[in-house]
């Protein structure tokens, strides 16, 4: 009797430290699959913003996820593969501000800006990577002063808003300020890896129909197939449907799924887009609902 209820003690010990190990080792699990993906941008040797998103380490709070957007794009570790860092490596965040409709950043005095395209370059590179989730607009400080451009420049550090896009054409004051930009997502390859590249084109946002924007669009849009449309575009309630001829589904009938998710991207930078149904020969393609405009070319090292 007494063996019978060491033997059923024991039992019970080995049930819960089994338990407790497989928790444990789920647990450990999670935490090594958590990551906190977000984007940031690089340059290649052509001097072209190149959006990647990789892992920066533990989440955090907002303000240090900021942080650690800035401190990524100061590193030289993504050389090897042709992407060359933005910021100088001397370069501090003093101080940021943040704002429901805006951010602030107080910067130290290393930017090594030479001309208006440089500036351009971080101008786009800031208002890519923060204007969203309700920020319309980013403001510039150094050490504590407000800079109106950087030294030696003219382009404008106000024109940081949601309306600027990313490696733009036009660098006038007009352009930056009177027109709102689509982005055109073609493809570059970089060392041996092809990249998504989003180009801003530049639309009259008051004057243009959707089926022009779409249009404009598409004609920036670089396939070995010309890519056109079959009927008007529509907007409605922020769905945006675009209407394909079948020219460019391949020998099995189906859209290339990269050719997809290029379209479904760049439609998706249209103002006031947040979701989008491309039809071929007026039947919904359905190759990717899980789309995320806020993702861009994952990288690991």
């Amino acid at each position: 009797m007494f063996k019978k209820y060491l033997r059923n003690i024991s039992m019970f010990f080995l049930c819960i430290f089994a338990t407790f190990v497989y928790f444990k080792n789920d647990d450990v699990k999670k935490e090594a699959k958590a990551t906190n993906i977000q984007t940031v941008i690089f340059k290649d040797q052509d001097e072209t913003l190149i959006p990647v998103s990789v892992d920066i380490g533990v989440k955090d709070e907002i303000e240090n996820n900021y942080r650690g957007i800035i401190e990524t794009m100061k590193s030289t570790d993504y050389k090897e593969i042709g992407l060359y860092p933005l910021f100088n490596k001397k370069l501090e965040l003093n101080a940021l501000i943040i704002e429901p409709d805006q951010l602030t950043f107080d910067f130290t005095n290393h930017f090594p800006i030479k001309n208006d395209q440089q500036a351009l370059d971080i101008c786009e590179a800031l208002s890519y990577l923060f204007c969203k989730d309700g920020i319309t607009k980013i403001n510039m400080k150094i050490n504590g002063k407000t800079v109106s451009n950087f030294k030696n420049t003219t382009i404008p550090l106000s024109c940081m808003t949601d309306k600027l896009g990313i490696n733009n054409f036009e660098t006038s004051s007009f352009d930056l300020y009177q027109t709102s930009s689509v982005l055109v997502y073609n493809e570059k390859k970089i060392a041996g890896k092809t990249y998504y590249i989003p180009t801003s084109t530049r639309i009259q946002s008051a004057n243009q129909s959707i089926d022009q924007k779409v249009s404009l669009l598409l004609d920036h849009f670089d396939n070995s197939t010309k890519i056109e449309t079959t009927k008007q575009s529509q907007l409605n309630d922020g769905i945006l449907s675009i209407y394909l001829s079948s020219r460019i589904l391949e020998n099995d009938e189906n859209i290339n799924p990269v050719l997809y998710q290029r379209l479904e991207k760049s439609f998706l930078s249209i103002p006031n887009v947040s979701n989008v149904k491309i039809f071929i020969d007026n039947e919904l393609i359905e190759e990717d609902k899980n789309v995320n405009s806020t993702i861009d070319n994952i990288i690991q090292i």
